[in-house]
């Protein structure tokens, strides 16, 4: 296992890169080289939801992807049956029999706190499940209750409510919409003391003002008031909104880092990936700029 000590965490899930050799090399190259922290998400929710398109899914290709990867990884994350408590179990079992040693997924219909404590005592790091869909104090306590029995480094699954991520007992979490706030819907993402947005359609057509923080932003990339005017620039893969969302979430996980938390980045494509490398090179470099993200 290799965990690097940046604030630059990246997940991708092996329905993403089992088949793309090309996105594979470098998720892994760039843990190699110490430039990202990464974690392996396993297909399960990919799986359950179109399991005839993704038949080579199977448990026993990812056991041996992982056999190949997982040295790569800071951690990684069992294969689950979504909404099969026992057959979930049943590849846990198998995958520790084959000398792995993944993250248990504590489901959110699952009360076995037994075989939970038996999980963790074999892998501290454990992911708790239902972050997505549930935000409220259910899911406040389900954490809570987790690690008052356990004492586990949990990891919030798709659970990035602001500012309880930092409240309760999580080790680290992920989030997956990081990229579709900006490109599907025209987000333009920016971090203060917390991540904030103004649609980008807003300013435009309704001439809404654009808060301070993201004028200085504008600035900063050589965006021109010309340049932002121009509706072609917030349309597609290399649209301002994606590259000011980019930013903001860098700082999101640098601010994560420093409150103990680690604020792992979904990537799903080997475009996502080096979009967000160059754009972290290129602040740590001080050359960061629109027409240079556009055209690199």
């Amino acid at each position: 296992m290799k965990s690097n000590d940046t604030y630059l965490n990246l997940l991708a899930s092996y329905a993403y890169l089992g088949k793309a050799e090309k996105f594979r090399d470098s998720f892994f190259g760039y843990s190699k080289d110490c430039i990202a922290n990464i974690m392996i998400d396993s297909g399960a929710f990919t799986l359950f939801n179109n399991a005839d398109k993704n038949k080579w899914l199977t448990l026993d290709n990812y056991c041996k992807f992982l056999d190949k990867y997982s040295q790569y990884s800071e951690k990684y994350v069992m294969l689950d049956v979504i909404n099969n408590e026992v057959e979930s179990k049943k590849n846990y079992e198998t995958m520790l029999k084959r000398q792995l040693n993944p993250m248990f997924v504590f489901t959110s219909g699952d009360n076995d706190y037994t075989y939970l404590k038996q999980a963790v005592s074999n892998n501290q790091h454990l992911c708790v499940a239902g972050g997505t869909t549930t935000k409220g104090d259910w899911m406040s306590k389900r954490f809570q209750d987790v690690y008052a029995k356990t004492q586990a480094k949990i990891h919030g699954l798709g659970y990035v409510s602001f500012p309880k991520i930092y409240q309760l007992p999580l080790c680290s979490v992920d989030s997956s919409t990081w990229i579709q706030s900006s490109q599907a819907f025209g987000n333009i993402m920016y971090f203060t003391d917390k991540l904030k947005s103004i649609p980008w359609s807003c300013v435009l057509m309704k001439r809404q003002k654009l808060p301070d923080e993201v004028i200085k932003l504008l600035e900063m990339v050589k965006i021109t008031p010309k340049v932002f005017s121009d509706v072609s620039n917030h349309k597609g893969s290399k649209c301002i909104a994606f590259l000011l969302s980019m930013i903001a979430y860098i700082e999101y996980q640098k601010y994560s880092k420093r409150l103990g938390v680690n604020l792992f980045l979904a990537v799903g494509s080997k475009r996502n990936l080096e979009d967000i490398i160059f754009t972290n090179q290129e602040l740590i470099n001080g050359t960061l700029t629109y027409e240079r993200f556009k055209n690199k």
